[in-house]
């Protein structure tokens, strides 16, 4: 296990150093994995697979294995519960960041449609699903209206938005609706819109317009950004 990234804070190495030692002795679940600087920020290797990250500091999602990390991700989205994916089903994925939902929906053979605004996560996002079928990837922000639209890059530290926090690098993209892109991919059902926009949600919401009885389920990650 190492952390190859110059100026990897030092309380960083020491976690690293502890899911080792965590690892070796099999405690709850721990899994071995290692961290190395990439051109597109990090790659992150465990159980076999590569995961590209624009931060280091995702490592910490895949403690207990690349398996569990999409377990975790069916609970929290509601599959298995809310919804039943297959083969003939469509997921729209609004803030896919790194695409590991495209790794859930592959399990089932669903088809999904990953849109991520941020450029640096964008470019991770494209590595990561490679060599996934049924996988489209769109560099594209959704929104209420269909407009030119302030976006926040600030991937480090997982927080791009259209809302600034102080804290990103601001770019200005073309926006569209839910509804628009949906028109525009030719995407007549979704069984299950997945989306986590950093508290851009209502606004999302809002410009889902005449797609709303065109989907089955609606799963929203919600936090305290607004």
């Amino acid at each position: 296990m190492a952390a190859a990234i110059e100026g990897f804070p030092l309380k960083q190495k020491l976690k690293l150093l502890r899911q080792s030692a965590y690892a070796a002795l099999s405690y709850r679940g721990h899994v071995p994995l290692s961290v190395n600087a990439d051109p597109l920020g990090a790659v992150i290797e465990v159980d076999g697979v590569s995961v590209y990250a624009p931060s280091a500091l995702r490592w910490k999602l895949y403690k207990k294995g690349w398996s569990a990390r999409l377990d975790q991700l069916e609970r929290e989205y509601g599959v298995g519960r809310h919804i039943s994916l297959n083969k003939d089903c469509t997921v729209l994925d609004i803030g896919a960041n790194a695409g590991e939902f495209a790794h859930v929906a592959a399990r089932y053979g669903a088809r999904i449609h990953c849109v991520e605004p941020d450029p640096k996560i964008f470019a991770c996002l494209k590595a990561n699903v490679s060599g996934l079928s049924g996988v489209t990837i769109h560099d594209a922000l959704i929104w209420k209206e269909n407009t030119e639209l302030g976006f926040f890059s600030a991937p480090d530290t997982a927080d791009s938005s259209v809302f600034d926090e102080g804290q990103g690098e601001k770019v200005t993209k073309p926006a569209v609706t839910v509804e628009r892109f949906c028109a525009d991919n030719a995407i007549e059902q979704i069984d299950l819109l997945k989306c986590d926009a950093e508290g851009a949600e209502p606004e999302i919401l809002e410009g889902i317009g005449a797609m709303f009885p065109h989907i089955r389920v609606i799963a929203l990650d919600t936090g305290a950004e607004r």
